[in-house]
C-alpha cells in the first residue's frame, strides 16, 4: 500500500469513526436516545414502518439487537407494534405520535450538528466536499452491498 493509500484510508475511517461519536452525542444528549435507539428511530423516519425482520435487514443489525432496542422504544412509547394484515404471524413497528415528534427533534439536531460542522468548511470548497461525500457514499453502498453477497468474514 502506497503512502497515499494509507493515507486515504485512515481519513475514511477518522472521518466515519468522529461522524459516529459527534452523533451519539448529539443523540445522547438531545433526546436521552441510545445510538442504537436513535439509529432505528431515524430508519423508520426516512424508509417508514417494517416487520422486525425489515428493519434488521435495512439497518444490517443483528435482529436480536435491534428486537431489544425496539422493545425499549415500546416501553418508552415512542413505538408501537400492530399485528400485520398481510402476516398474523409478525408485527408492523411504526412511529407513535411521541415517537414522531422525537424523532423529528431528533433529525433536526443532527441535522444542525452536520450544518455546523460544514460552516467550518470553506464556502468555495463546499461543493467539492458535497460532491466528494457523494462519491463516497456511493462507493460505500456498492461495498456494502458487494459484501453482503460474499461469505461472513472468519477470524
Amino acid at each position: 500500500m502506497t503512502q497515499i493509500e494509507n493515507r486515504t484510508s485512515s481519513l475514511i475511517r477518522d472521518v466515519g469513526r468522529l461522524h459516529v461519536r459527534l452523533q451519539q452525542e448529539t443523540a445522547e444528549c438531545c433526546s436521552g436516545t441510545t445510538m442504537t435507539e436513535c439509529t432505528i428511530l431515524t430508519e423508520i423516519g426516512r424508509n417508514g414502518s417494517g416487520t422486525l425482520i425489515e428493519l434488521s435487514n435495512r439497518l444490517g443489525l443483528d435482529k436480536s439487537w435491534v428486537s431489544r432496542a425496539v422493545e425499549n422504544l415500546v416501553q418508552e412509547g415512542l413505538l408501537s407494534k400492530v399485528v400485520n394484515d398481510q402476516d398474523r404471524r409478525t408485527v408492523i413497528i411504526s412511529f407513535s405520535p411521541a415517537g414522531e415528534a422525537r424523532f423529528k427533534a431528533l433529525n433536526t439536531n443532527l441535522n444542525a450538528q452536520s450544518e455546523r460542522v460544514m460552516a467550518r468548511v470553506g464556502a468555495t470548497e463546499r461543493e467539492n466536499v458535497e460532491r466528494a461525500l457523494q462519491l463516497l457514499l456511493t462507493a460505500l453502498e456498492d461495498e456494502y452491498a458487494a459484501s453482503r453477497q460474499t461469505a461472513p468474514c472468519k477470524g
